[in-house]
């Protein structure tokens, strides 16, 4: 909560910079034992005595809001855990083709774990895109159980750029690799791979950077070299021959590298060659030995649904971006249809812009940040505790005067 000069309580102007957000949301606050309180409109500039400072809250101190669970969630203790081999129940009404080892092993690769997630959970698999490490470590804090590096926010905090195919094989590879390597143990990470960054042999060279930098899997399309964001108007697409080239490379590449990472085919050509061509195209990248799809930019919810219903049991994997062309689908919504994956790229990158730019301007208009998070918080966040358990145990006294 934050206070005007006048002393008056204003929850929502406390979390929102005055000449703040550009819409109106409603924010829900929560007491301590986090039951709703109700919802209040943030206000602008002209509603606001500045100057006073917005409070954002340390992350130890935010409240959790409950959550809808997810149908039939697994157990807590059925999570992976560092301390433990999980147990992972088989739901046995549901069949997933995609080849996965019998049991799980919570030593395995990324991509060995991740192929019995796909398989075996008795849920959807979330993961929230990712495309920054302080954005990763924030989704370890949470608890995700996988990852998603999103192409569109490695354009955007790698290069400046807009998701347009700017970034390529070692941009991609590189920042893919920083944050599956966070924890190499931990959640496996999905990686956008756009084309494959040029033809079969340059697409085996990227397959092996992939698996090399710790990448559990990836998701190839079939838009032309010039691509673009899958939400986006005017995407063209190969035909149907060279798309499926993509896909044997990556089999092949795979196979030679005796690698279990997850090949996830793409399609894009919805917008321009309609749905029944979608289905036909995904169909062939299965039949070549692609483990998993994604039909990109589905019109409606009935779409999403009978896509499922077309391919089952072969899995496929919903990429949900919130105001793109696409109706919202909720976690539990797809977990209904069958998804057996779903991957939210803008899940980090639009709050970071809108966090980013509200504090920049109140920086502007009133010479200070406003934040109330503290350094230490985010080096918290970013494993200070791991690496002051690394150094004490080497017999290192790099932290013997504190922190």
């Amino acid at each position: 909560m934050g206070c005007t000069p006048s002393g008056q309580t204003t929850p929502s102007e406390a979390i929102t910079p005055p000449n703040g957000i550009e819409g109106v949301v409603n924010i829900a606050r929560s007491d301590k034992s986090g039951s709703v309180l109700g919802t209040e409109s943030p206000r602008f500039l002209s509603n606001v005595e500045p100057p006073f400072k917005p409070l954002i809250k340390p992350l130890e101190e935010l409240v959790d809001v409950p959550r809808k669970p997810l149908k039939d969630t697994a157990a807590p203790q059925n999570r992976v855990r560092e301390t433990e081999t999980p147990t992972i129940e088989t739901n046995p009404t549901t069949t997933v083709q995609i080849r996965a080892p019998l049991a799980y092993d919570a030593s395995a690769p990324a991509s060995t774990r991740l192929r019995h997630m796909i398989k075996n959970l008795d849920h959807i698999l979330v993961c929230p895109g990712v495309y920054d490490g302080l954005s990763a470590r924030i989704a370890l804090s949470v608890g995700f159980e996988g990852m998603y590096m999103t192409g569109a926010g490695t354009n955007a905090s790698r290069l400046g750029m807009a998701d347009l195919g700017i970034a390529h094989l070692h941009d991609m590879k590189t920042n893919a690799e920083m944050i599956a390597n966070l924890k190499p143990d931990g959640p496996p990470v999905i990686a956008d791979m756009d084309t494959g960054y040029g033809g079969p042999m340059v697409i085996d060279r990227s397959l092996q950077q992939y698996h090399l930098a710790g990448v559990a899997g990836f998701h190839i399309e079939d838009q032309v070299m010039q691509k673009r964001c899958g939400h986006l108007q005017g995407k063209e697409v190969v035909d149907i021959d060279t798309y499926i080239s993509r896909i044997r490379a990556c089999v092949a590449a795979a196979k030679r590298l005796r690698s279990d990472i997850v090949i996830i085919a793409r399609t894009d050509a919805l917008q321009s060659r309609g749905y029944d061509e979608c289905i036909t195209r995904l169909r062939r990248a299965r039949d070549e030995g692609a483990d998993m799809g994604i039909l990109e930019g589905f019109s409606s919810k009935a779409q999403a649904r009978q896509a499922v219903k077309d391919l089952a049991p072969w899995p496929l994997c919903l990429n949900s971006v919130e105001n793109g062309v696409s109706p919202l689908i909720s976690v539990d919504e797809a977990q209904d249809m069958g998804f057996r994956v779903i991957i939210f790229s803008f899940a980090s990158l639009a709050p970071a812009y809108t966090a980013i730019k509200n504090t920049f301007e109140w920086l502007k208009d009133f010479g200070v940040t406003g934040s109330a998070v503290s350094p230490k918080t985010i080096f918290n966040v970013c494993g200070l505790q791991d690496l002051m358990v690394i150094d004490e145990r080497a017999g290192g006294n790099s932290f013997k005067k504190g922190v």
